[in-house]
């Protein structure tokens, strides 16, 4: 049991309101200390523990960007940080349009020179807290500091009050802020709400016990928040009555449920984002390294993780497989990519998202982005997510009852000349040929690897991608071992086993066709397990072999249970070595994959757009992006060969460009002619083949042609046959004479003539030179 724990922060009300919670996790007294003045956060803690040395822990709550310069300018203050209640600062700049230079920000004291540093074009000022909303408003400033979880929604309310609009205001998160000419992101704040300990808490069991109880006891309260938002605004505004912090006294707040509610909901999205393998609260040593160096950017010889607590007094179990912070980690790798393209090519990467009729899994959508996601990283909310990270995001849904494939397809023709990547959302209905659909997406355009096991494209499907990134991450080796798979969809199970066998894995797949027997045997023989059916319950725990490592892909939503739950049932632990846990293993990680393929789609066709061959003199030139070394290097190897074959040898230099891929960059010339020959201008065009990767495939250009609306007989009178076009908008036109227009249209197309009846015909076709070409049909 633990005696006594004190702390210092401005949740407390928060804390209070769950106190049974704190009890049950053993914690008999817990003493709050008042609201102390800013950047005195940790001083109050280490006085209080020095003057209270029975005290088993005193635990306090403040920024990392005040922390951690603290603690550096004052180390006799030992304290260490030792989790969070928000993954990133919600520190934004509201101003009422584009800040110029010169401007005056309002700023709190304790960050008025951070703000300087970001914005060194403009004043920075200290200014009352109470009234920053109305100061903005009345021109007193010409932007303030703002939280985009409590001010920002009460300067809505506010604007609205006067009859302005909302709309108007502007706000610039400030760790939203990139620097795309270097590459990375400004500022790195860290933690938000990070909670810290007095130095003692960490030094004995009991100590350390007492700690995690408040830990746990305080996270609990949270995902009751999480969980129940209205009876954690009933709860909290009941202590807040109790502590006497119910008058707020400020032009940010207001009494009323809709903007308790709007508050609650953005701030438990930040607290969400906390979330690692089996809790919420987790400190990334990768994050938490990246803002002091950032913090600290001026000091020398500083370690990384100076301030964070490296005894693993609150962090998840080691054989968990966790992904979420791998996917946060992913997903702003690929917003800095898309980032860098907007500035290359002066748009965004765009992807466009088409689904036919409600899909079954989506059933409890909103539910699951309440427990486990927010809309900037859910799948469930691509454009919003697209709109967080720097992406266009085309969403296109379509009646499962009127849609016929025609139609399906017409909606892919219109809008795959627009977009970098396509997502065509499976399963379709099974009046539409998915076939004949799947294979209208462009290979350069597959983002969600639609024909990955067939026609190669270069993108995986995003959900095996997210279990293979897990799986490498973790050192998970499946080269010469037992894999099996469980569950052959097209989209998941077929594609992860495809993967596996590339990796050198043996593998097995089980599924619903197969006899138990079989099945268990089969499970209870594998080193690694890796279900993928989305079937609650079809792996029972104890079928696993002793130390075997088991992912988690499928997963469902159970009402009973109000949570997710994997394929596999029963206690995980008791068998396995290591396994991802459901909800944090292998979901959070899709969303991020499918991002990071339109950024990389997005790259690789601005590089092959334009025809690529530079010519100068003596040389050919050109550039293509790839999205690994792996990928540049087998085309090289292509490359190579081909010019091997054709005894003419390309010069070849490979660049890396970080997250961004590599550029492979060649160049052809005839070294004794001191000119360019036909031999080069050959090697490129055989070159851009090998790019290609896939040759004219006939049956690509097929298409139904209904015998009824095929003629008979020739146009009478002859020379009156009409020429139908389809653009790629889907808009149709008729041209009046098929044999004076259609040269016109040829340019630079691959001519196609399918189910003709007429044979042994002639058709005279007008070049629009005065010119004339007899186009010969014979059987």
């Amino acid at each position: 049991m633990c005696n006594t724990i004190t702390f210092s922060s401005p949740f407390s009300s928060l804390s209070l309101s769950y106190a049974d919670t704190y009890k049950s996790k053993g914690i008999n007294t817990l003493q709050f200390l008042p609201t102390c003045p800013v950047d005195e956060e940790a001083a109050r803690v280490r006085s209080f523990q020095n003057a209270n040395p029975s005290t088993l822990a005193t635990l306090g709550s403040v920024e990392q960007n005040i922390f951690t310069p603290t603690l550096y300018d004052d180390p006799s203050l030992n304290v260490t940080a030792v989790a969070s209640m928000f993954r990133r600062s919600p520190l934004c700049i509201a101003s009422m349009g584009p800040l110029k230079n010169g401007d005056v920000i309002g700023a709190h004291e304790d960050t008025t020179c951070i703000l300087q540093r970001i914005f060194p074009n403009q004043k920075v000022v200290a200014s009352p807290r109470g009234t920053k909303n109305t100061d903005l408003l009345d021109g007193t400033y010409d932007g303030i500091q703002a939280y985009t979880t409590t001010e920002v929604p009460a300067l809505h309310h506010l604007m609205e009050s006067r009859g302005m609009d909302p709309n108007a205001v502007t706000f610039q998160v400030l760790e939203d802020v990139v620097d795309a000419s270097s590459g990375h992101s400004a500022p790195q704040l860290g933690y938000s709400q990070m909670l810290f300990v007095a130095n003692e808490a960490l030094e004995s069991t009991d100590r350390r016990e007492a700690a995690n109880a408040f830990l746990a006891a305080t996270f609990d309260g949270w995902q009751y928040a999480i969980r129940n938002p209205d009876e954690a605004i009933a709860a909290v505004s009941e202590a807040q009555k109790m502590l006497k912090l119910d008058d707020e006294s400020n032009d940010h707040w207001y009494d009323s449920l809709s903007f308790k509610r709007e508050m609650l909901a953005l701030t438990n999205n930040h607290v969400k984002e906390t979330f690692v393998g089996d809790r919420l609260g987790v400190l990334s040593s990768r994050r938490w390294a990246k803002a002091t160096e950032w913090l600290l950017q001026d000091k020398k010889d500083v370690d990384p993780l100076f301030g964070l607590d490296q005894t693993s007094l609150w962090t998840p179990p080691a054989n968990l497989l966790a992904g979420n912070e791998l996917a946060r980690e992913a997903l702003e790798d690929a917003k800095l990519s898309a980032t860098k393209f907007e500035k290359t090519h002066g748009r965004k990467p765009s992807l466009a998202v088409i689904t036919v009729g409600e899909l079954a899994r989506y059933e409890h959508s909103q539910r699951r982005l309440q427990l486990y996601s927010n809309p900037s990283n859910s799948w469930f909310t691509k454009a919003e997510v697209g709109k967080a990270n720097g992406f266009e995001v085309t969403e296109i849904n379509l009646d499962k009852t009127t849609t016929t494939t025609d139609a399906l397809l017409s909606e892919i023709y219109k809008i795959r000349d627009n977009v970098d990547g396509i997502q065509v959302m499976w399963p379709l209905p099974d009046s539409i040929d998915s076939a004949k659909v799947y294979n209208a997406v462009p290979l350069d355009k597959d983002v969600d690897g639609i024909h990955y096991t067939s026609w190669g494209s270069k993108y995986p499907p995003v959900t095996p991608a997210a279990a293979w990134e897990l799986m490498n991450a973790n050192n998970v080796e499946v080269k010469g071992k037992h894999v099996v798979v469980v569950g052959r969809s097209p989209i998941v199970g077929h594609p992860m086993a495809h993967m596996l066998r590339e990796a050198g894995a043996m593998v097995s797949v089980a599924h619903s066709l197969v006899d138990k027997d079989t099945f268990q045997s089969l499970v209870g023989q594998a080193d690694v397990v890796v279900t993928c059916a989305g079937s609650p319950g079809c792996v029972q725990a104890d079928w696993l072999k002793d130390g075997a490592e088991v992912v988690n892909v499928g997963t469902t939503f159970s009402e009973d249970a109000d949570a997710l739950v994997s394929d596999v049932e029963g206690d995980i632990e008791a068998k396995a070595a290591r396994y991802s846990p459901v909800p944090g293993g292998v979901g959070p990680l899709s969303i991020p994959m499918l991002f990071r393929n339109v950024a990389n789609a997005a790259w690789e066709q601005e590089s092959s757009s334009s025809d690529g061959w530079e010519q100068s003199p003596a040389t050919l030139r050109k550039n293509i992006h790839f999205a690994s070394y792996t990928e540049a290097l087998q085309f090289a190897k292509k490359v190579d060969e081909l010019s091997t074959a054709m005894d003419h040898h390309a010069n070849m230099k490979i660049t890396h460009k970080c997250i961004n891929g590599v550029d492979l960059e060649m160049e052809l010339f005839s070294f004794e002619a001191k000119e360019l020959t036909q031999k080069d201008f050959d090697a490129a065009r055989a070159i851009d083949l090998v790019y290609a990767g896939n040759p004219i495939n006939m049956k690509d250009y097929s298409y139904d042609l209904k015998q009824e609306s095929i003629a008979l007989f020739p146009a009478d009178p002859r020379g009156s046959s009409k020429l139908l076009r389809v653009n790629s908008k889907g808009q149709v036109s008729y041209f009046e004479h098929f044999g004076k227009n259609i040269s016109s249209l040829l340019d630079g197309c691959h001519v196609v003539f399918n189910n003709s009846r007429v044979l042994d015909a002639r058709l005279s076709i007008d070049l629009g030179d005065g010119n004339e070409v007899e186009l010969m049909a014979s059987d």
